[in-house]
C-alpha cells in the first residue's frame, strides 16, 4: 500500500509542474511577441500607453472682425458666461466649505432674478433626481460679466460658470441684414456664419483651430520636452464698405417711415456714384444680431435676394435704349391715355392721359403709354437686348450669399409692354443699383460692391480689396448725357409731379416708381387701400453726381394716401440731404451756404475761450470732462457741418458725461469716438434716458445704455422731409 501511495503523489507532481511549465511557456511566448509587435487584440500598445498619460486641448481661434470703412468694429468676438449649478453632495466631500447647492430655494429665487427666469422653472431643475449638475436652459447662457458677479457676489454654493465665446454686435440693429449674423455650431460648438457677410465670408472670418497637449507621469507632472502645441489661426477682418455715419441717417429714416406708415417691407440704399461702393443699406422688418429679437421675421436681403415688379424707376433704361437707337425725340407728339394689347386695356396712370402730348413730357408725367410706343420703335427683342446689357436677368457677382437674378418677362404680348414700364419683369435693387451707375456714369456700369478689403491682421496681408469694376457699356456717353436730363425734368421741369424729392441747396435727379404688389398667395396682385410698392431713383448732384440713393416701400397700411402721394420722400431726403452735407458735397444753391459752418481748431485752448470760438460760428459745443484745457474735439478742424452741429470738446483730467437728452445716434456715436465709452442703445429716434448721470465721472471702455424715442420731443426737426399733410 505505501509503494502505490507514492506513486500517485509522484505522477500528482508532473502533472503540476508540467502545468505550470506550460503556462510560463505560453505566457513567455505571449509576453515575446508583444514585445516584438508591440501590438495586441490589434491594437498599438504603445500608443495606448502614450494615450494614458497624454493631455490634450483645442485652441480655439478668434473670429475675425467686421469693421465700416473708417475702422468702426460691427462685429467682434466677446467672452459670455454659461450658469451651471453642482447639486452632487460628494463634491463637498473633504471640503470646509460646501460645493454644491445647499438652499435650493434661495439659490433659487436668486439665479431667477439675475436671469430674468421664472423662478419655480429654477427650482424645479434645482431639484433634479439623480443629477450631478444642472443648466438653466437658454437664458442661462450668453450670461454678461455683469450678470456673472452679480450672482458671484452672493457667494450662493454650488454656482459656477462656463467661459464661452460669442459674437457681439454693438449697435444692435444696424445694417442686420447686410453684416448678418454669426452662431454657435451644435456640432462643433464654433461660430459659424448663419446669414449676410457672416455667412458670405465664413471661411475667411472664422480662422483655423489649433491644438496643445503635452505628456505627464503617473503622478500628474509634466514630463519635459513632450509638449506639442499647433498655435490658433485667427480669422481674417472684413473691412465693409458703409459708413456708420451714413448707415445711421438710413436707420433713422427707416424708423420714421415704418412709425408713419406701418408698410409691409421698406428698404433704403446709398451708393457712391463714382466707384459703386455701397456706403449704407438697411430694410424693415429687420433684427438685432446680438440679441437676435426679430430674427426670422424676414431671412431675405432686399438689396440682393428679394425680387420684386420695380414700376416707373425702370423706365430709365427703356428710354437710354430708345434715345441711344435715335427713337427718342423729345419734341415729337404721342398719343397718351391707354393701348389695347391682347384683350387688355394698359392705362396711364391717371386713366385718361393728357391727349396728344411731347415725348419729354410723356416721360416727366411717367406716361406708360409713351414707354409702350418706344418699345415699338426700338424693336422688341433690341429692348429685351438693352435690358440684358443693362444686366437685368443675372447675377451682379457682388459676392452675397444666394444672390437672386431677377427674370425678363418677354414670353408673350401683355408681358413685353408692361414690362416696358416696370411691370411682370422682376429685379433686385442691386440690379437697379447697377444699371444707373452706366447712365450717371458716360454709359461705363459700375459693380455696386460692399466689402472694402479682407485683412490678415497676423500678417498684415490684404487678401481680397474691393475696387471700381466696370462691367458693360450698355450705352453711349452721349445717351448718358441725354438721360440724364430727361431725369432732370423728371424732379426739376415746370411739369414736375416729383417735387417733393426737391432738396434745399441741392439739385436733385431721378425717377419715381409706382408698381402694383404681385399677389403671391391667390395670384394677380394685391388689392387694398394702397396695394402699391412706390419708390425713388435719385442721385445729386444732378449735373455731377456724388451720391445714389435708391429707397422703396410696399403696402403702406397707415396714411395711404400721403404714401401714394409722397412716395419715399420721407426717407430719401433726410438721408440724400445728410450724406451730401457728411461727404462735404458743395451745395449747387450757393443761397444756402450760408447755413455751413467750418469747424474751427480749439485744440490746446483755454475751455472757455473754446465753447466762446464754437458759438461765435452758430455750433453747440459740449464740454466733457471739467478741465482747464481742450485736449480734443470731434468734429475736427476744417470739417464743413451745418449750423447748430454738436461739436464734441474734451478737457483734461478726468471725463464727465454731459447730458445727452433729444441727440440722435449719430450724436452717441461722436461721444463714443471722442471718448472711448461702448455706447448701447436701445429703441430709435432721440435720446429721452442714459445709464449714468450728468457730470458723472466716465472712462474709455465703460458701457453707457441709452434709451431712444422717436419723433423728436420737441417736434419734427428731421431735415428735408416733406410736410404733414396726412393724419
Amino acid at each position: 500500500m505505501p509503494k502505490i501511495k507514492i506513486k500517485k503523489n509522484k505522477i500528482g507532481a508532473v502533472l503540476l509542474v508540467s502545468f505550470f511549465g506550460l503556462l510560463f511557456f505560453i505566457l513567455a511566448v505571449r509576453y515575446s511577441y508583444l514585445m516584438i509587435s508591440g501590438h495586441s487584440g490589434g491594437e498599438d500598445l504603445a500608443y495606448r500607453a502614450s494615450e494614458k498619460y497624454l493631455r490634450q486641448s483645442v485652441a480655439e481661434p478668434e473670429r475675425g472682425k467686421i469693421y465700416d470703412r473708417n475702422g468702426k468694429v460691427l462685429a467682434k468676438d466677446t467672452d459670455s458666461y454659461k450658469l451651471v449649478a453642482i447639486l452632487d453632495k460628494k463634491m463637498s466631500e473633504g471640503s470646509k466649505k460646501p460645493r454644491h447647492v445647499v438652499d435650493k430655494k434661495k439659490t433659487a429665487k436668486a439665479v431667477s432674478k439675475v436671469l430674468k427666469m421664472d423662478e419655480d422653472e429654477v427650482l424645479k431643475r434645482l431639484k433634479t433626481k439623480n443629477a450631478f449638475q444642472v443648466e438653466f436652459g437658454q437664458k442661462g447662457k450668453d450670461l454678461t460679466f455683469k450678470q456673472k458677479t452679480t450672482l458671484e457676489k452672493l457667494k450662493l454654493p454650488g454656482l459656477t460658470f462656463e467661459n464661452e465665446k460669442k459674437r457681439f454686435y454693438p449697435n444692435g440693429n444696424f445694417a442686420s441684414h447686410l453684416i448678418g449674423l454669426a452662431d454657435k455650431d451644435q456640432k462643433t460648438n464654433q461660430l459659424k456664419g448663419v446669414s449676410g457677410t457672416e455667412k458670405t465670408f465664413d471661411s475667411y472670418l472664422r480662422g483655423k483651430t489649433g491644438k496643445n497637449s503635452y505628456k505627464q507621469d503617473i503622478w500628474g507632472m509634466l514630463i519635459p520636452n513632450s509638449e506639442d502645441n499647433i498655435d490658433a489661426k485667427n480669422g481674417d477682418d472684413v473691412h465693409l464698405t458703409i459708413d456708420s455715419n451714413i448707415q445711421v441717417f438710413v436707420e433713422n429714416s427707416l424708423d420714421e417711415m415704418v412709425d408713419r406708415y406701418k408698410p409691409e417691407d421698406v428698404f433704403a440704399v446709398v451708393m457712391d456714384a463714382k466707384t459703386g461702393e455701397i456706403l449704407g443699406y438697411s430694410q424693415r422688418p429687420t433684427f438685432n444680431p446680438d440679441t437676435k429679437e426679430g430674427f426670422g421675421k424676414k431671412w431675405a436681403n432686399d438689396l440682393y435676394q428679394n425680387t420684386y415688379e420695380p414700376g416707373s424707376t425702370f423706365k430709365t433704361y427703356g428710354l437710354a435704349a430708345a434715345i441711344e437707337e435715335g427713337k427718342f425725340d423729345p419734341n415729337k407728339k404721342f398719343k397718351s391715355g391707354h393701348r389695347d394689347i391682347d384683350g387688355f386695356k394698359i392705362y396711364d396712370w391717371n386713366d385718361d392721359g393728357w391727349g396728344n402730348i411731347p415725348m419729354t413730357t410723356g416721360f416727366t408725367y411717367s406716361a406708360n403709354t409713351l414707354m409702350m410706343r418706344l418699345q415699338d420703335l426700338v424693336g422688341e427683342d433690341k429692348a429685351k437686348a438693352y435690358y440684358e446689357k443693362f444686366g437685368f436677368g443675372k447675377k451682379t457677382g457682388g459676392l452675397y450669399d444666394s444672390e437672386a437674378p431677377g427674370h425678363i418677362a418677354f414670353d408673350n404680348e401683355l408681358q413685353r409692354k408692361t414690362s416696358s414700364f416696370g411691370q411682370s419683369t422682376t429685379v433686385t435693387p442691386v440690379q437697379m443699383l447697377q444699371a444707373e451707375t452706366a447712365i450717371l456714369n458716360q454709359g461705363n456700369m459700375l459693380e455696386p460692391y460692399y466689402v472694402k478689403s479682407i485683412e490678415n491682421k497676423q500678417s498684415n496681408e490684404t487678401i481680397k480689396e474691393g475696387k471700381k469694376k466696370v462691367v458693360g457699356n450698355p450705352i453711349s456717353k452721349d445717351t448718358a448725357k441725354k438721360t440724364m436730363h430727361e431725369l432732370d425734368n423728371v424732379v426739376n421741369s415746370k411739369e414736375s409731379h416729383a417735387t417733393n424729392y426737391k432738396i434745399d441747396g441741392y439739385r436733385v435727379a431721378g425717377k419715381t416708381g409706382t408698381a402694383q404688389v404681385p399677389d403671391t398667395k391667390n395670384g394677380g396682385y394685391v388689392n387694398g387701400a394702397n396695394p402699391y410698392f412706390v419708390s425713388f431713383m435719385g442721385y445729386a448732384p444732378a449735373k455731377d453726381p456724388q451720391v445714389v440713393v435708391y429707397a422703396g416701400m410696399s403696402l403702406a397700411k397707415k396714411r395711404d394716401l400721403e404714401a401714394y402721394e409722397y412716395g419715399v420722400s420721407r426717407a430719401f431726403n433726410p438721408i440724400m440731404e445728410n450724406t451730401l452735407k457728411y461727404l462735404n458735397v458743395e451745395a449747387t444753391d450757393k443761397k444756402v451756404k450760408s447755413n455751413v459752418a467750418e469747424v474751427p481748431d480749439v485744440v490746446n485752448s483755454n475751455t472757455q475761450k473754446a465753447t466762446d470760438t464754437i458759438k461765435g460760428k452758430k455750433l453747440e459745443p459740449v464740454v466733457i470732462g471739467q478741465g482747464d484745457k481742450i485736449t480734443k474735439q470731434l468734429p475736427l478742424k476744417g470739417k464743413n457741418v451745418e449750423d447748430k452741429e454738436k461739436i464734441l470738446l474734451v478737457t483734461d483730467g478726468e471725463l464727465t458725461m454731459p447730458a445727452t437728452e433729444n441727440w440722435t445716434k449719430r450724436d452717441l456715436l461722436k461721444l463714443e469716438e471722442a471718448t472711448g465709452i461702448k455706447v448701447e442703445t436701445e429703441g430709435t429716434g432721440y435720446v429721452t434716458e442714459q445709464s449714468v448721470e450728468e457730470n458723472a465721472t466716465i472712462k474709455s471702455g465703460d458701457k453707457v445704455k441709452f434709451k431712444l424715442s422717436s419723433p423728436h420731443p420737441n417736434g419734427d426737426s428731421s431735415i428735408g422731409q416733406v410736410s404733414d399733410t396726412s393724419s
